[in-house]
């Protein structure tokens, strides 16, 4: 597809950029005729419908400094209506351009219909604010003045610090695409925050899952339980948000879906992990091949010799979590499907780092920006807790909650014992104890056990809720505005609260259960347990963020 805003080519011609090979734009120059039919006055404009992927694409840089001072109206649909012949969930956008001048213009994202567009303009701003899908599960096409997003100067600059390193001009900024207001102003206190890549960063991209890596023998595909961590080549569904034994391969191995959620209670301390690949040939030379990291001009170590945070490094942008993160464990390798971070870092910045990222927030921060992969470098910009002060109490917090999460077997225990603080004793739930059946949360002993890890799905359900609200009150985020990113940026978790996560009365998530409203004691009794319970995710993260900002006030 060709889209042009028309230029009179007297003078010079127009820049011309191929973006990803979807369309062509060609923008006028300052003495040209502005875009529109031949003959318009400097005062004309011109609407256009067009693709989005130069908004976002790193390489558009010039083509976006030279949109940013034309647009005048941004509405970015997604298709979802169907109201044209393409698939389903492709992103365009109704663009209204003029003359140039510095950046101003009115913004709208994730649309699905005009109407809202028309509605929002004349909307008095009253209730509250819309998000992606509405609390019936629909497509959200609810107007209110706060889907309109005014982006200038100061936008550009505030997109800039979450998603840019220095070398790019503000003008050449990735497009933020905020649902509304608060998720805007949300973002402007997450640009103002210290970044995780002030630790230092240096990653593995792990083994390319492609045939000519297989070829050259460092790894074949073999399914079975690995002997040992140093066996262990992790992929993607291996882990999910603060649990590297979410999933494993079964044997049949048929496709990326071909898995089993592994349960957690009846893990063994010295469980290893049932992989689909497995080192072949000479292991001298399969460690040498891995990566290594640089510590002198002349030396360097392996990354498999660290404890590290890893993560999907496909987004599932539109999914119920878009960043995936787990504490990986010293010996694993894995394939390009995850990325890991974590070199020369302290074991509690590995638990902090881990924690952040496990939270909604930081998640938000990748969503806002959507791209088919995570990068090391996105991860690098993302905001860290409290300036990654890991003496803070807030950060001590973080990090109890995410090596309970994650510390699952033995193999975590020297991770554990790094990080133990005399304070984790005292720390506490900030829901009712009654709720939790894994008892209370702080931890006394120093020395990993079996009852170190939170099991249950309840418990660790409440732990990243808590995490939630800790990275949020250090990030300077409001109850509101936390509970705003939930209910609005995260239909497909907010849905799957509502309706599907339904817990026994030992904390565990009931499979394949569907609950309707009122018929739980009838669920329960079919099942032989007592009545299912849903838990309320927002009253919860509101509860737990008034808890901590008053053991806050209490203790200065």
């Amino acid at each position: 597809m060709t889209v042009a805003l028309r230029a009179s080519l007297a003078a010079k011609p127009p820049p011309q950029l191929p973006i990803e090979g979807e369309y062509l734009i060609s923008l006028p120059w300052d003495d040209c005729e502005p875009a529109g039919v031949s003959g318009a006055r400097p005062t004309g404009s011109v609407g256009l419908i067009h693709l989005e992927s130069h908004f976002t694409d790193e390489k558009a840089g010039r083509l976006r400094a030279e949109t940013y001072q034309r647009l005048r109206r941004h509405w970015q649909f997604i298709n979802e209506l169907k109201l044209f012949e393409i698939q389903n969930q492709r992103r365009y956008g109704v663009n209204v351009y003029a003359s140039r001048r510095k950046p101003a213009f009115r913004q709208a994202a994730s649309l699905y219909h005009p109407d809202t567009v028309t509605r929002s303009l004349e909307h008095d701003g009253s209730g509250t604010e819309p998000g992606i899908k509405d609390p019936d599960g629909n497509w959200d096409l609810r107007p209110h003045a706060a889907r309109i997003v005014q982006v200038d100067v100061g936008t550009l600059r505030s997109w800039h610090a979450v998603l840019e390193t220095d070398d790019v001009p503000i003008n050449q900024t990735r497009m933020v695409y905020a649902v509304n207001r608060s998720s805007a102003e949300v973002l402007a206190k997450l640009a103002a925050a210290s970044r995780i890549e002030t630790l230092g960063l240096q990653f593995s991209l792990g083994w390319m899952e492609n045939n000519a890596t297989k070829a050259k023998g460092y790894y074949s595909a073999r399914w079975g339980r690995a002997e040992s961590w140093g066996e262990v080549i992790l992929q993607g569904p291996h882990i999910y948000v603060g649990n590297p034994f979410y999933k494993s391969p079964n044997e049949t191995m048929r496709n990326h879906l071909d898995w089993t959620a592994v349960d957690l209670e009846s893990l063994p301390a010295d469980a290893v992990p049932i992989t689909s690949y497995k080192p072949m040939g000479d292991r001298d030379r399969y460690d040498a091949a891995y990566t290594h990291w640089q510590t002198e001009p002349e030396d360097s170590v392996s990354a498999r010799q660290f404890y590290r945070v890893a993560w999907r490094n496909m987004a599932a942008n539109t999914g119920e979590r878009t960043l995936i993160p787990a504490i990986i464990p010293p010996g694993t390798a894995h394939v390009h499907g995850l990325f890991s971070i974590g070199y020369n870092w302290e074991p509690t910045d590995v638990a902090l780092v881990a924690g952040c990222m496990s939270s909604l927030l930081l998640d938000f921060a990748i969503r806002v920006a959507p791209k088919s992969t995570i990068p090391a470098a996105t991860v690098g910009r993302l905001p860290l807790a409290d300036g990654g002060d890991r003496g803070s109490p807030l950060a001590k917090s973080i990090m109890l909650r995410s090596l309970r999460l994650n510390c699952l077997t033995e193999k975590y225990a020297p991770l554990w014992a790094a990080c133990f603080s005399s304070e984790f004793a005292d720390d506490a739930w900030t829901c009712d104890e009654r709720r939790v059946v894994g008892g209370s949360l702080g931890v006394a002993e120093d020395r990993w056990n079996t009852s170190t890890p939170l099991r249950r799905a309840s418990d660790r359900r409440q732990a990243l809720l808590e995490i939630d609200a800790l990275v949020a009150i250090a990030l300077g985020i409001t109850a509101d505005e936390l509970a705003s990113v939930y209910r609005t940026q995260f239909p497909v978790l907010f849905g799957y609260d509502r309706k599907r996560d339904w817990y026994d009365a030992r904390g565990r998530l009931l499979q394949g259960v569907t609950v309707q409203s009122g018929h739980q004691e009838s669920i329960g009794k079919s099942l032989k347990l007592p009545s299912p319970v849903n838990y309320d995710r927002e009253y919860d993260l509101r509860r737990a963020h008034q808890v901590f900002l008053s053991r806050i006030t209490n203790s200065a």
